[in-house]
C-alpha cells in the first residue's frame, strides 16, 4: 500500500514539474502576426496602405531600406490602421524588397514592400510599369 502511495506521489510531482516548463509564445505570436505585401512600380511614389484586418493606431518598426519610408497615419484608435509608404525611384537593374514589422495593438503586421526596376542597360526602354513580384513568383 505504501508503494502505491509513493508512486502516486512521484507521478503527481512529475506532472507538477512538467507544468512549470517555460511557456512557448510562438503559437501566440503566430496567431497575432499577419503577412501583407505591397508592390510598387519603379517610379518614385507615395501611397496610403490599409493594413488589412487591423483596427487601431499603427506603430512602425525600424525600416532598414534607404529607398523606403513608412509613416504611421494617425487615427482615433477605432478606424482601420493605415500607413503612408514612400519609395524612391528604382534605377537599379534589379527588383528590390524589404520587410518591416508594424505593431497595431497586440498584433504585428509583417509588411513586405517590393519595387520593380528600370532597365539601366537599355535606358531608352520604358521603366517597368509592372509591380515587382514577390519571392518565388
Amino acid at each position: 500500500m505504501n508503494k502505491i502511495k509513493i508512486w502516486t506521489l512521484v507521478v503527481f510531482a512529475a506532472l507538477g514539474l512538467a507544468g512549470c516548463v517555460q511557456e512557448d509564445n510562438s503559437v501566440y505570436e503566430r496567431l497575432h502576426t499577419y503577412d501583407q505585401t505591397e508592390n510598387f512600380s519603379s517610379a518614385a511614389t507615395t501611397q496610403t496602405v490599409d493594413l488589412k484586418y487591423m483596427v487601431g493606431q499603427p506603430v512602425v518598426g525600424e525600416v532598414s531600406a534607404d529607398w523606403l519610408t513608412i509613416t504611421a497615419l494617425p487615427n482615433n484608435g477605432s478606424e482601420p490602421a493605415q500607413v503612408k509608404v514612400s519609395v524612391t525611384a528604382n534605377t537599379t537593374n534589379a527588383e528590390r524588397s524589404t520587410l518591416t514589422n508594424i505593431k497595431v495593438g497586440e498584433y504585428t503586421v509583417m509588411l513586405t514592400v517590393n519595387q520593380g526596376f528600370t532597365n539601366v542597360d537599355t535606358p531608352n526602354d520604358n521603366p517597368t510599369d509592372n509591380p515587382a513580384y514577390g519571392p518565388g513568383k
